[in-house]
């Protein structure tokens, strides 16, 4: 067995120097330049800079054991206050017990005092504050104490993972821009480490052998990254970064060619016959005997797909971790703790039970990012979901989602490809939809009374992904995209909202709003918004340039229909035009009308969304729909009180 190598940090300093590389100063030492540095030299608007980001991997593999030790070293310079909130560190790791563990973690503030002196302050172990954020991943929060502008902070630690052989990317830009970002790979000299760059093909690299010529260091470096910033409906935030992944063969590398697709196959049959796979998949689960003899009872298969689909999802509450990691089944059962491949797995296990055709899926979370096909890496997935099969129709399966039916793809792999893992068959397969999943329909009726309030009620239907979407509560904010919706309109105030759900998976989501808006007035007219109960009215499409890709998620369809009551003693003044536009290639679609008597006002309204991929080339055509869509949606209805 390869015994561990240890490598001083001097060490590493003495051999970077050797190989051309930047200078980097220890831990905890800082040259005064640094703090005097009044803005970033290539981004001078940045809040903070990363002056140094280093991610130093030792992988170690033998027939026996894998594992790996990953050492971090962030160094972060603050310009103004908007800098601040990099200065709060949270830390992900993976948490098993036995399989992974965090330490030997550091923090140090550099500030210069009245005097002109540098000051170093160090933070104690009792700022670092760990906390669970799924099963089996932990989260350490600290935030660096007496920040002001000017300060630098600098943060390390090292994780150990066990048993685990996916090596962590290269993750090169971020949110503020990076002066030097250095990766260092050590791995056994008979293995090979291959690597697949995106957004950039300029970074400098070398490496050298070491310990008798059995390990190579590789070094990967990149200098003055600019920060990437987040564009509203834009593809995975991993797959707009500048960024890079690796694939370690640790018998030798294979050259790609035309390998690919038999590579692709190796690495689906290696997971397949892998300990925690194929002696997990036949196995009894103690506790859902009961389940696989209803199951069994039900005839249709389709309702038998569905019946241990909903137990499957009800024994979990909350999110949970998703990975392609998991453990023993039974353990995950019975103690109510698993990971999503965990849970998709007992899913499988059950269906097959249940006599349901049924194979393992590896797929790629919207979140994660979409697959390199020519780059065979099972590191590139982050889940594992279920193809079912009735006798007319195959469904994709995630029981870790909550709220999701098992009619409906999981939105976070929809338009996505997935490994399908058939032991006779490995192949790719699209996850498509062409429904509109995300479909609303609103019903407003309203009063408008004599002193020229509007109250009313609002009943709103949810379908598919809307429901599931209003339901989970878990979801965090950046999942939500609050921060691109507009405040409240003024005038509008809720007074009640009640949800009914049957329970049903097909069945829509029934909310009914009730609520008072006072619209603005000038003299006798009264300008109403028809669209003051629109969740998202901002146009998110405003800039006139666009550096991502679309994606929209799925096919959409939005109905708004809307009828004001008005007394005698008012009559409709002026009415929006009724209009109907379209893309080019009808993907998108926006029809409104508007009609009125001597009592109401109408209003009828729908958009639709017919595709949900697009390139960034077809911003233009998308940004000159939005901006007639969002003015026709602007025009307000007025109403005269009369003399």
């Amino acid at each position: 067995m390869i015994k561990k190598l240890f490598i001083p940090f001097y060490t590493f300093l003495l051999y970077t120097s050797v190989q051309a590389q930047k200078s980097i100063p220890g831990f905890g030492k800082i040259d005064a330049a640094d703090l005097l540095l009044k803005a970033c030299p290539f981004e001078p608007d940045a809040p903070a800079m990363k002056l140094l980001d280093v991610l130093d991997i030792d992988f170690h593999i033998s027939p026996y054991e894998a594992r790996i030790k990953t050492e971090r070293r962030v160094r972060i310079k603050v310009f103004n206050e908007k800098g601040y909130p990099y200065t709060t560190i949270r830390i992900p790791y993976f948490s098993k017990k036995g399989i992974a563990k965090i330490k030997e973690l550091s923090g140090v503030i550099y500030n210069f005092d009245a005097n002109g002196k540098v000051i170093i302050k160090r933070l104690e172990k009792k700022d670092f504050f760990k906390e669970k954020a799924v099963e089996n991943i932990g989260i350490v929060n600290f935030t660096f104490p007496n920040v002001k502008p000017g300060s630098v902070i600098e943060y390390s630690y090292t994780t150990i993972e066990n048993d685990i052989i996916s090596i962590s990317p290269w993750i090169i830009q971020g949110e503020i821009p990076v002066a030097y970002s250095l990766y260092i790979l050590t791995t056994p000299v008979e293995s090979k480490a291959i690597n697949r760059m995106f957004a950039t093909d300029t970074v400098e690299s070398n490496y050298f052998l070491l310990k008798y010529d059995q390990f190579r260091r590789t070094f990967y470096s990149k200098k003055n990254v600019p920060s990437f910033h987040r564009e509203q409906y834009m593809t995975s935030y991993k797959d707009n970064l500048m960024r890079c992944i690796f694939k370690l063969f640790p018998l030798g590398g294979v050259s790609f060619g035309n390998m690919s697709d038999a590579m692709w196959r190796s690495a689906g049959l290696q997971f397949l016959q892998s300990k925690y796979i194929e002696t997990q998949i036949g196995k009894t689960i103690p506790g859902t005997e009961k389940i696989i003899d209803t199951a069994n009872k039900i005839s249709s298969l389709t309702d038998r797909i569905g019946f241990v689909y909903d137990a499957v999802q009800k024994k979990w509450a909350g999110r949970v971790e998703q990975t392609t990691k998991l453990e023993d089944l039974s353990e995950a059962w019975t103690s109510g703790s698993a990971s999503s491949a965990e849970i998709n797995l007992i899913l499988l296990n059950l269906l097959e039970k249940a006599n349901i055709k049924c194979i393992p899926v590896l797929v790629s979370t919207r979140n994660n990012g979409f697959v390199d096909k020519t780059f065979p890496s099972l590191g590139q997935f982050d889940g594992v979901d279920v193809m079912a099969f009735d006798s007319t129709k195959y469904y994709f399966l995630d029981a870790s989602i909550k709220f999701q039916s098992f009619q409906n793809p999981p939105l976070n792999v929809l338009n996505r490809e997935a490994l399908v893992l058939s032991p006779d068959s490995i192949q790719w397969a699209t996850i498509s939809d062409n429904r509109p999943l995300l479909k609303q329909s609103s019903d407003v009726y309203a009063d408008l009374n004599e002193n020229g309030t509007i109250e009313g009620t609002a009943t709103v239907q949810y379908f598919d992904y809307a429901k599931s979407y209003k339901l989970d509560t878990t979801l965090l904010d950046d999942e939500r995209e609050e921060k691109f919706m507009d405040k409240k309109p003024l005038g509008l105030k809720i007074l009640a909202s009640k949800q009914e759900n049957s329970g049903i998976a097909d069945d829509p989501l029934f909310e009914t709003i009730d609520f008072t808006y006072e619209p603005q007035n000038t003299g006798d007219f009264y300008f109403i918004d028809p669209q003051i109960l629109t969740a998202k009215n901002k146009n998110p499409f405003l800039s006139d340039k666009r550096i991502t890709d679309l994606d929209f998620g799925c096919n959409q369809m939005f109905v708004l229909n809307m009828q004001i009551h008005f007394p005698s003693s008012f009559q409709a003044e002026n009415l929006p035009k009724n209009m109907t536009i379209r893309a080019p290639d009808s993907s998108f679609f926006y029809k409104v009308t508007y009609t009125a008597d001597k009592e109401n006002v109408y209003m009828s309204q729908l958009f639709e969304i017919k595709r949900a991929m697009f390139s960034k080339d077809e911003y233009p055509g998308i940004q000159d729909f939005f901006k007639r869509m969002y003015g026709l949606m602007a025009e307000e209805i007025i109403l005269k009180k009369k003399k």
